[in-house]
């Protein structure tokens, strides 16, 4: 008899059988709003997944003849070239290079003008908007605007021959081809990552600043004992996705060094990679196998990002 009487106590509290119908009226209207997303990202990512990690147990050439049952036989071919010097070696190489570079600086760029944009200067709404428009152009504007300024003739070249540098030819030079394009993925990506650490740099209470500033710290004690510490949580967000989006980088490779990822091989990634596996070798199932691979890659890389970088601040 307590059940019963406890159901009807939760019933007047809550505004009785109305209130239940609201609540899954909002419950449903929520996922509504949400259904087109969830089914794009259900359709494309998840089953597309699927389907490529099941393709990738099979000989496949885009139906010019019937699949083939291969077992881990492409598996076994990522496994030699990874233990053989082959192209996947070197596109896995690039790929961590790459992305240590990337990562690394856009995080601190990122946070260095988020700190600068989080002072009350005049002007600084604007400043935000400049900062941000190299997020807003397409990547291949910005691979052809790099093309221009890494050109013999180019912009870069021209300074440095202004202060008696001897130009460089930078995008066929094997030391500095994937660094150049990393500057590239830098310029377009930091100002992403920046509104990340504004948002969070305003959610820091000031009374805590305030409190250090009591104690005698300066700016600069401020920013690296107090500031810091607390955007760890934005910082595993930022160093995350940095990852992800390093170790996907194909478009602008693709543009600016073409489909080889030369010179001799210094520019190749992992998607470019299995771009060349799947559209010029017409090995699908083997770029299937280097897609689930590249995957398993990454959500290991993150799941480390996650150990190592400790996100439960609360403040």
């Amino acid at each position: 008899m307590q059940i019963p009487a406890r159901l009807s106590s939760m019933r007047r509290r809550w505004g009785g059988p109305r209130m239940t119908r609201l609540r899954r009226a909002e419950f449903f209207s929520a996922y509504g709003f949400l259904a087109p997303f969830l089914i794009i990202l259900i359709t494309f990512t998840v089953i597309a997944g699927l389907v490529a990690f099941g393709l990738s147990f099979f000989k496949l050439d885009l139906g010019f003849t019937p699949p083939e049952f291969a077992g881990l036989h492409n598996y076994q071919i990522v496994w030699y070239e990874l233990t053989h010097n082959g192209d996947y070696l070197a596109a896995v190489t690039n790929g961590v290079k790459y992305a240590i570079m990337v990562v690394f600086a856009q995080t601190v760029v990122a946070l260095a003008l988020a700190l600068l944009l989080n002072q009350k200067i005049r002007g600084r709404s604007i400043f935000r908007t400049v900062f941000f428009l190299p997020s807003l152009t397409s990547s291949v504007a910005m691979s052809l605007i790099f093309l221009w300024l890494y050109n013999d003739n180019g912009a870069i070249n021209y300074v440095l021959s202004l202060v008696g540098i001897s130009p460089h030819n930078w995008l066929n030079d094997t030391n500095l081809a994937l660094p150049s394009i990393a500057m590239l993925a830098i310029w377009s990506t930091a100002p992403t990552m920046m509104l990340f650490y504004l948002a969070a740099l305003q959610d820091i209470p000031e009374s805590l600043l305030e409190a250090a500033r009591v104690d005698g710290a300066n700016t600069w004690q401020t920013i690296w004992h107090i500031t810091i510490p607390l955007l760890r949580p934005v910082t595993f967000v930022v160093v995350v996705l940095g990852s992800i989006g390093a170790f996907q980088a194909f478009d602008q490779v693709y543009i600016m060094q073409g489909p080889d990822g030369g010179p001799l091989n210094s520019t190749i990634t992992p998607v470019l990679q299995i771009y060349n596996s799947a559209f010029r070798d017409s090995l699908w199932g083997l770029a299937c196998a280097q897609a689930s691979i590249l995957f398993i890659a990454i959500f290991t890389i993150a799941l480390l990002e996650r150990r190592f970088i400790d996100a439960n601040i609360q403040y």
